[in-house]
């Protein structure tokens, strides 16, 4: 299933179901006799899901199979080595870097003038959420739109660190989207982005890697902190034709996705410019002008 950006009014009734999901939270506080900043945090959540949820809701899906230039697939650590605050720098790290204009440039030009993005978040196992559906972004109110929506989006969990679940999971739905009557049917271009902060099973995790390089993906990493966790990337989760780029601590990861999102859309082979009608007469004027002179210039004996 592939979703497509084309914002409509919001129903009425959404609006409604979002104030008593807050509503609920209030109710429910007096109940379970919780703390005020517990109440708030959980209204925080609440309202960060609201807000994506909302957006996504002004998309519609598309039903036809649609080749892109390139399918990517964000995998994100969420396990409990990841706090609140480690968390919204990561997706504000994201947002970011859709927002940035060359990395924009690069997903729009290739010859279809779109790029499919969808995530995947793990921790123990991986999580199912509304972002598993591949996003197609033909232009850059659509790439910005989907950047607000990884700012928003609330985190679906926590727990234990399995990279080799995450791995696979995003394996599974980008094979299940490019395979004949596929959503992404024809796509050919398929990467899956990793970014984490901790290791796990060593056999796991290269079987996932072997994985997804036999069925031609190719599997970058993101590892965010010490040698020993680069070392596990370039070791057990990156593919042999994938790179590293790592973040020395999550106060550096934006900069650090930046770069690599830069890199793997610039995997996007550029359509070729085609020159103006102004031009084209340029040089039709430049060929007739070099014709005429080699046909007066004498023949030498």
């Amino acid at each position: 299933m592939v979703i497509a950006f084309h914002v409509k009014r919001l129903p009425a009734c959404l609006l409604r179901q979002e104030h008593f999901l807050l509503r609920g939270t209030r109710l429910n506080h007096r109940s379970r006799g919780l703390r005020p900043d517990r109440v708030l945090t959980e209204i925080q959540m609440k309202l960060r899901t609201i807000a994506a949820s909302l957006l996504l809701a002004g998309l519609t899906r598309v039903a036809n199979a649609e080749t892109v230039d390139l399918a990517l697939s964000l995998v994100i650590d969420v396990s409990g080595s990841v706090s609140t605050s480690e968390y919204n720098l990561q997706m504000d790290g994201y947002a970011s870097a859709f927002r940035n204009a060359t990395i924009q440039n690069n997903m729009l030009s290739g010859a279809n003038r779109a790029t499919a993005i969808n995530v995947v978040f793990f921790a123990s196992n991986a999580y199912t959420t509304a972002l598993d559906s591949f996003t197609i972004l033909r232009s850059a109110d659509d790439i910005n739109s989907f950047a607000s929506i990884l700012a928003d989006f609330a985190r679906p969990g926590s727990g234990g660190t399995s990279v080799h679940n995450g791995t696979n999971r995003a394996i599974d739905l980008l094979l299940a989207a490019t395979a004949a009557g596929g959503a992404l049917e024809g796509t050919g271009n398929l990467i899956i982005d990793v970014s984490g902060d901790g290791t796990s099973g060593t056999t796991s995790s290269r079987t996932a890697r072997d994985r997804a390089a036999a069925a031609g993906i190719v599997i970058n990493g993101l590892p965010i902190g010490g040698t020993s966790i680069t070392n596990f990337y370039t070791q057990s989760v990156i593919t042999p034709d994938g790179f590293v780029q790592p973040a020395n601590d999550f106060d550096d990861f934006a900069a650090a996705i930046a770069t690599k999102l830069d890199l793997e859309t610039g995997s996007i082979d550029p359509v070729p410019e085609v020159p103006e009608p102004s031009t084209w007469a340029l040089m039709l004027a430049g060929a007739a002008i070099v014709w005429r002179a080699a046909r007066r210039r004498p023949a030498i004996d």
